[in-house]
């Protein structure tokens, strides 16, 4: 195989392809590093080439993207018998394969037929089977020895090996009534792994990617996963995998917060079973890309090294929309829309090539101690008492900011952000974090947006790993 150049040369970034053989050499890391690529999708079919490309070029393996049950059958069945619809997706898996890209589905959004209600499309109960039956269906045609790869004999076969099962199945705004998710959730995916594993044995099953703690909208993450233990014992033993969203201020917060999941894990699921963080990122409303591209390279050279047991790592995304200034969702992408990558993108592949011994930069080696560390279990991580927040917040004087006095015990970590729904969605519009040395801070936040009554978000951390979140409804001038 020919190694991969990917330089940043006088000042400008320059993407070197290079030809890419099927026979590529064996590295350490298997099928561990890839991407999100939703909004690459979303686009014509005849744009697809050099973004794949790059992701190829880039020592990519794994491209995440959705497998939604609401296209595939968007009509019952009929006389008992599913009819699926795979012309959206047979472009995609080909393409994919066609460019050395493995497809990571994830399968979600219940046709209206078989949705709780207007506006939920999480499964009722009466149809876990018939999502169970897509997703057997699904491995079927994209799985080892699928009916897909049968018709294209041309392509060298990249079947599906990962079925994510859902995405943020504690958050509201994936899965609306969160009063009994983690109850149906676990049946839903107990179904699915049943049904997937009698078309294809080896399969992996994922446990959706969970979202990290964020009230009103999303569930705690392992008051989550010990629900869905409670409510099916059978399933300790019998996960593939945990999905996890780890979106988090810093590299070093990021890390924490795997660290308590994999000790929840290890206690609920049993130890071994690994971690897929099938979504983490910054986006550029708050962070500068020059800061995302230290935070990825930090990510890809560290967590697959890491005692936590990470499978699978996938940032989002590699492009996104970035059409509306005030949407944060709109500016998470890694690549530019033209094929070109971003510092940030460059920086990720970079550090992937190297992990992986595809390019002539030295790897770090050794064992990184992340989440061995840490020593409380998770049922004492989650009753432990946060620390003592006191807040207060009031328009500035120059239009769209914040001033926010707070106080905490020193060492004490705060995470604020200012938050609006949009269109279903929850959109972050500035952020900030600080660390207490002293037990007073004044911080500004400022926003694009003009007068508007949105909601400042505040999170404080104490030493001991405990949590106080609060929530206040404020104005802008």
């Amino acid at each position: 195989m020919k190694r991969v150049a990917l330089v940043l040369a006088s000042g400008a970034l320059t993407l070197i392809l290079p030809a890419f053989t099927s026979g590529a050499a064996a590295d350490s890391f298997g099928d561990l590093y890839g991407v999100n690529a939703q909004y690459v999708f979303g686009e014509p079919v005849q744009d697809w080439d050099p973004q794949l490309s790059a992701m190829s070029a880039g020592g990519l393996q794994l491209v995440r993207s959705d497998a939604r049950w609401s296209v595939v059958e968007p009509s019952p069945p009929t006389a008992g018998g599913h009819r699926y619809q795979w012309s959206t997706y047979d472009p995609v898996v080909q393409a994919l394969a066609q460019h050395g890209l493995r497809w990571y589905p994830v399968l979600h959004d219940s046709p209206t037929w078989a949705a709780v209600g207007a506006g939920d499309v999480s499964p009722a109960t009466a149809h876990l089977g018939d999502f169970a039956a897509f997703a057997a269906a699904l491995a079927a045609r994209y799985g080892h020895g699928g009916s897909f790869w049968e018709s294209h004999p041309s392509l060298s076969p990249l079947p599906v090996t990962d079925y994510e099962i859902w995405n943020e199945e504690n958050s509201s705004v994936f899965w609306q009534s969160q009063a009994d998710a983690p109850e149906r959730y676990a049946d839903l995916y107990a179904a699915s792994r049943q049904a997937i594993k009698g078309v294809d044995p080896a399969a992996r099953v994922v446990v959706g990617g969970l979202a990290l703690d964020n009230p009103p909208d999303v569930s705690d993450e392992l008051q989550f996963l010990a629900r869905m233990f409670a409510h099916r014992p059978d399933l300790r033993g019998a996960v593939d995998g945990v999905g996890l969203h780890p979106y988090q201020a810093s590299v070093g917060d990021t890390y924490a917060r795997i660290a308590r999941v994999r000790q929840a894990i290890d206690q609920l699921a049993g130890p071994g079973v690994p971690i897929d963080v099938t979504e983490v990122g910054w986006t550029t409303t708050t962070v500068p890309d020059a800061a995302r591209a230290a935070d990825l390279s930090a990510l890809a050279t560290t967590l697959p090294r890491s005692d936590c047991g990470i499978d699978r790592l996938l940032p989002y995304a590699w492009t996104t929309r970035e059409s509306d200034p005030s949407n944060s969702e709109d500016w998470f992408g890694i690549w530019n829309a033209d094929g070109s990558p971003k510092p940030s993108g460059l920086a990720y592949v970079n550090a992937v090539q190297a992990m992986r011994g595809l390019s002539g930069a030295a790897a770090p080696t050794g064992t990184v101690s992340l989440c061995a560390s840490a020593a409380s279990s998770p049922a004492r991580a989650m009753s432990k008492k946060g620390p003592r927040l006191d807040l207060r917040a009031r328009a500035g004087r120059r239009k769209r900011t914040l001033k926010v006095v707070a106080r905490c015990p020193a060492g004490c970590s705060l995470t604020l952000e200012l938050v609006r729904r949009r269109g279903g969605r929850r959109q972050v519009l500035a952020h900030s974090a600080a660390k207490f040395g002293s037990r007073r801070r004044h911080i500004t936040l400022r926003t694009r947006l003009r007068a508007h009554r949105i909601q400042l978000r505040a999170v404080a951390i104490g030493a001991g790993g405990g949590r106080t979140t609060k929530v206040r409804t404020v104005r802008l001038r």
